[in-house]
């Protein structure tokens, strides 16, 4: 692979210079760009990179999937290219192009928002998500839950759950550009042990004579994002129509006055019955029967990964059902299509005659094998470019699910299906897990063997592959 600052060089001169870029994120995988004209961005040139698995425009970004060196590519970017000048206000961060889709284009720019403030919270995810890992096997090994060390621990990978609705606020604050400081504050309002005592000693607490609805915001998403949201808002008003004069001395105390009593009365309700709306639906769906919940969930995980929704299903299902309950039996049947995109993968190398072709398709294979549960560079780089192997995926996950959900399996600790995170899938119906992915991952591979692997889309990927050694030869 080239260097750091050599991609990232390239990268920056082919989706149409800093002058074009409007802001910058990475998640595990993948460069996310905001941009101010998507016609500007040489798409094929950028796909035939060295160290760039593939490129798509999903949820209002321009996403750019590199692995797991893309924090490397991030940083030099960040370093070398000065990207503050190009920013907008939140609420203008897509190009009209994208605003002028109807239903999808706002249903694209939600995503697009959610994603943005996920990303940056996908370390703490993972820290958390390991730890818990590492507890299972000190018990498993032998360790006394009731010893102080394994406490400490366990009392870090809580602090995730207990302060998420800080994180979200802190990551939305930066997202929708408002203070920081008033955020956490707002935030820190909601989760204050005097706020939710007043609920436990008082029959009804009204504010200004309006009823408050007693609402735990203890783990909340929702209400924390769409109370910045507001507070952005409130604070751009301020600062437009607010005096010079009184504007440093009064915007701040302006700002709580106005956002507190909306947040308490309205914002907040709605954000919490949203959540919940979700959270019930799910669990609703799984109690009414865990093997169609598991197909579901099992079948759609690849799609919902696309549109960006992974993290929220996660945060607003499998985080608090953790929490509370030290497992999450709902979506842990996401896992087998982790496998079912290897599988599939695989079955393209074996499949292929070309063996540049061949080359590429097991390298990607075997790197989201080793990856921990990250199949971005499969999925894109293979699977998707075929077709019909991801569509043969999404039919494995189903069929891999359906088991799972059916043998009752769960997951202890809030992190992908891989060979380095098995135990935290350890327990009641594990075997279940490891039956529906072999089961799964054994569909995938004959469907793509025998029918997914497109003559012409093979003798497309040889010219490209062929024209692009040419190219660094």
């Amino acid at each position: 692979m080239m260097s750091a600052s050599k991609l990232s060089k390239n990268i920056i001169s082919n989706v149409g210079g800093v002058e074009n870029i409007n802001s910058l994120t990475h998640c595990v995988t993948r460069l996310r760009f905001v941009l101010k004209d998507k016609e500007k961005v040489n798409k094929e040139t950028i796909d035939k990179l060295d160290g760039v698995t593939s490129s798509l425009y999903s949820g209002g970004q321009y996403q750019i999937i590199i692995g797991q060196d893309v924090a490397d590519v991030y940083e030099d970017i960040i370093n070398n290219y000065d990207l503050n000048n190009n920013k907008k206000d939140a609420a203008d961060t897509n190009n009209e192009d994208d605003n002028k889709k109807g239903l999808l284009g706002h249903l694209d720019q939600l995503f697009s928002i959610l994603a943005s403030i996920f990303t940056p919270l996908i370390p703490a995810m993972q820290g958390m998500g390991f730890l818990k890992i590492i507890l299972v096997l000190a018990k498993f090994m032998g360790a006394s839950p009731e010893s102080t060390t394994y406490q400490l621990i366990n009392t870090l990978s809580d602090s995730f759950f207990y302060f998420l609705p800080f994180l979200v606020a802190w990551s939305a604050a930066e997202r929708f550009k408002a203070n920081k400081a008033l955020s956490l504050m707002l935030t820190g309002f909601l989760l204050h042990p005097s706020f939710i005592e007043l609920f436990k000693t008082n029959a009804h607490v009204s504010f200004l004579g309006i009823s408050v609805p007693d609402i735990n915001y203890t783990g909340s998403i929702l209400p924390p994002i769409l109370t910045i949201l507001l507070l952005s808002y409130v604070q751009k008003l301020l600062n437009r129509f607010l005096p010079k004069l009184f504007k440093t001395v009064f915007s701040s105390v302006i700002a709580l006055l106005i956002t507190m009593p909306i947040a308490i009365l309205i914002i907040g309700p709605i954000g919490n019955w949203g959540g919940a709306v979700l959270v019930n639906l799910f669990n609703s769906l799984y109690k009414f029967s865990p093997m169609l919940s598991g197909a579901i969930i099992g079948g759609l995980w690849q799609v919902i990964i696309i549109v960006g929704m992974h993290w929220l299903v996660l945060t607003l299902i499998q985080f608090p059902n953790i929490d509370s309950l030290g497992v999450d039996r709902v979506t842990v049947a996401f896992a087998p299509s982790i496998m079912c995109q290897i599988a599939a993968g695989f079955a393209v190398a074996l499949k292929v005659k070309n063996k540049a072709v061949r080359q590429n398709a097991l390298s990607l294979t075997v790197t989201s094998l080793l990856s921990g549960g990250v199949i971005e560079p499969v999925m894109y780089g293979v699977n998707i470019k075929y077709r019909k192997p991801f569509y043969y995926v999404l039919v494995g996950g189903a069929i891999g699910g359906a088991i799972t959900g059916a043998c009752g399996a769960g997951i202890t600790a809030p992190v992908m299906f891989g060979i380095y995170t098995l135990p935290a899938f350890f327990g009641q119906g594990f075997t279940g897990l490891m039956i529906g992915t072999l089961v799964g991952c054994a569909v995938t591979f004959l469907l793509t063997y025998f029918f997914g692997v497109d003559k012409a889309i093979e003798e497309k990927q040889s010219k490209e592959l062929g024209a692009y050694t040419a190219e660094i030869a």
